[in-house]
Order: structure tokens, then C-alpha cells, then sequence
């Protein structure tokens, strides 16, 4: 008995009596961090060890002022940055933990907010772009989109300025299959993908954007 091919991620590919992309997929929690926030990542390293560092320095000129008034600026100076460096790192090694933690917090409100983990039927065709998720149906159309942008292999689709509707890199098998979209959508729509600009700024940083 033969067996069929691998069943790993179905061809969205247009054919010429179906000249359309049309894809069944659920939103993932990365999905959400793409369009919500500039990054993926919700305690970056920097700022998250910096802020550590500041408030161990603050506590730790508080705590040893009486040091310094003292006159014994050597021990206060040892005590202050002993403080500083042991903060700064305790805050990177918890960085992962408390990473974990927060990303559990958040996928778990999403879900109950039904923003991820819903089934969504999307289309792109020569009309736009349409997609119907929770028996809601939203159509655009390639005039009406407010900017088309790639990022990373994932197409967003800006319905506004702070709305988009993405299409993760996963859904697209390989890299012949994600230029066969590009150019359908090119041909459709008469611009191409650009590079994210909406999409790194965050949903804060669009809000500010001075509307059109």
C-alpha cells in the first residue's frame, strides 16, 4: 500500500481555476507580540538589567548614607556598587524564569479573550483581502488597505493604521511558495510588501502616528 506525501503544512499555492490563497490557521501568541509590540520579547535585556541596576543604587545610597557621613567613603563605595552588581545580576539570571512566567500570564489571557487560539479562514484574491474569525467576516479591499509590509517571512495586511491581519511565516512551505505570493499579491494589489515599518513600532507607537 502506498503512502500519501507528508501532510506538514498544506499548499496555499493559486491555481488556474482557483486563483486565490485561502488558509485555515489560529493566531499564536508570538502573532499577538508581533502586531501589539515591538518586539517579541517582554523583558528585554538591557532596560530590564538597567532598571534593576538603578533601583539596587537608589536603595543602596539610601541604605549606607550614614556610611558616608561618616566620613568612611571606601566602605560606602564598596557597599554601593557590591549592591548594584549583585542586583544587576540576580536580574539576569531570573530573566528567563520571570520571561516564561509573563508569557504564560499573557497567552492565558488571550485565550480567555479568544484574541489567539481561534480558527481563522482568510483569503487573499484579486478583490483583497478577507478573513472570517468567530463567525465574524472582515473584507478589505487592495484599495482600501492602509500599507502592505513583510517582516521576517510574515505578511501583514494594515486594514488601518493600528489594525492588521497577519499571515505568520509558517504558513508558507518554502521560500518559492512566499515569492509566488508575493508577486499574486504584487499583481492584485499594484505595490509590493515593504519593509515593517508598522509593524516594529508597536501598537503605542502607531497610536501616535498623526492620522491621514
Amino acid at each position: 500500500m502506498s503512502e500519501g506525501p507528508p501532510a506538514s503544512v498544506p499548499k496555499i499555492w493559486p491555481s488556474a481555476d482557483r486563483p486565490a490563497f485561502r488558509k485555515t490557521f489560529a493566531l499564536e501568541l508570538d502573532d499577538h507580540l508581533d502586531v501589539q509590540h515591538a518586539s517579541r520579547q517582554l523583558l528585554p535585556p538591557g532596560p530590564t538589567i538597567g532598571a534593576a541596576g538603578t533601583v539596587a543604587l537608589f536603595v543602596a545610597l539610601i541604605t549606607n548614607f550614614d556610611k558616608w557621613q561618616a566620613g568612611d567613603v571606601g566602605t560606602f563605595i564598596v557597599y554601593v556598587l557590591a549592591t548594584v552588581v549583585a542586583c544587576a545580576l540576580l536580574a539576569f539570571l531570573l530573566l528567563k524564569p520571570f520571561r516564561r512566567l509573563l508569557r504564560s500570564m499573557y497567552r492565558r489571557r488571550l485565550v480567555k479573550a479568544g484574541t489567539i487560539g481561534k480558527p481563522v479562514e482568510s483569503t487573499v484574491d484579486e478583490s483583497g483581502i478577507s478573513y472570517t474569525v468567530l463567525g465574524q467576516t472582515v473584507t478589505c479591499t487592495w484599495q482600501s488597505l492602509y500599507a502592505l509590509e513583510e517582516d521576517a517571512g510574515t505578511f501583514h495586511f494594515w486594514m488601518s493604521r493600528l489594525v492588521s491581519h497577519p499571515w505568520p511565516a509558517r504558513l508558507f512551505a518554502s521560500e518559492e511558495e512566499r515569492q509566488v505570493f508575493r508577486e499574486s499579491v504584487l499583481k492584485w494589489s499594484g505595490r509590493p510588501f515593504s519593509r515593517p515599518v508598522l509593524a516594529r513600532l508597536g501598537a503605542r507607537g502607531r497610536f501616535n502616528l498623526p492620522a491621514e
